[in-house]
């Protein structure tokens, strides 16, 4: 639920939840955990094993690669979002331009058009 805002479990109501609960049939939604790494993934379905013999440890959630080189994870997500928000500039930036020169063509081609059939003005 932290990673995509949605419970594995919820149904339409209690008794489809309490079912969902007790039966787990969930997958990860592809719009919900587009942004969602799949290291992410891996944790979170280690730890919805319904037998508690095969479910991640605490120990085993400490040593999961998700959990570890944090740092560079971070760093790597800062460089990605820079980058992100040069691209975006870019584009922004491109579109303007883009307006501005459609403007430009249209002027030119009816200052074009006027010269070609200039109207009497008395």
């Amino acid at each position: 639920m932290l990673l995509s805002g949605l419970s594995p479990f919820l149904g339409d109501n209690d008794a489809e939840t309490m079912n969902n609960i007790l039966h787990p049939n969930w997958d990860f939604d592809a719009e919900a955990f587009e942004n969602v790494s799949e290291e992410a993934k891996d944790f979170v379905s280690r730890l919805l094993i319904p037998e508690k013999c095969s479910r991640l440890s605490a120990l085993g959630c400490l040593k999961h690669t998700w959990l570890n080189h944090l740092e560079e994870k971070a760093e790597r997500q800062q460089v990605q979002l820079k980058s992100q928000l040069r691209l975006q500039r870019y584009l922004a930036t491109h579109r303007q331009w883009k307006k501005h020169f459609y403007v430009i063509v249209a002027a030119n081609r009816l200052r074009r058009l006027q010269e070609k059939h200039p109207t009497n003005q008395t």
